[in-house]
C-alpha cells in the first residue's frame, strides 16, 4: 500500500516531502507542486530541508575534556612567551 502524500489538512506528509525533493526540477507531481506553491508551511519545510535534512543531520558532539582545553591554553602561553623572548633577543634589549 502506498503511503499518502498529503495529510488530513492537505499538507505534505513525510512521503510527500520526499516525493517533491527527490523529483527532478520541474517534474514534481502536479498535485503536490500546486499545494507547495500556495502553502507557506510546506514551503518552509522544503526550504529547511524537510526529511532529508533530518535524516542527514549529525548529532551534537560532546565538548572536549577539560585536560585538552588546559593543554591548548598552556601551549598558547608557551608560544607567546617564546615569541616575546625571541623578539627581545632580536631587538637587543
Amino acid at each position: 500500500m502506498a503511503k499518502p502524500l498529503l495529510d488530513d489538512r492537505g499538507c505534505l506528509t513525510p512521503a510527500g516531502l520526499l516525493a517533491v525533493q527527490s523529483a527532478p526540477v520541474g517534474k514534481a507531481p502536479q498535485e503536490l507542486a500546486s499545494h507547495v506553491a500556495s502553502c507557506p508551511r510546506c514551503q518552509e519545510k522544503l526550504l529547511a530541508g524537510g526529511i532529508l535534512a533530518l535524516a542527514t543531520r549529525k548529532e551534537k558532539k560532546d565538548p572536549p575534556p577539560p585536560w585538552r582545553i588546559v593543554l591548548v591554553l598552556v601551549a598558547i602561553v608557551l608560544l607567546v612567551l617564546s615569541l616575546m623572548f625571541t623578539l627581545g633577543r632580536l631587538s637587543g634589549a
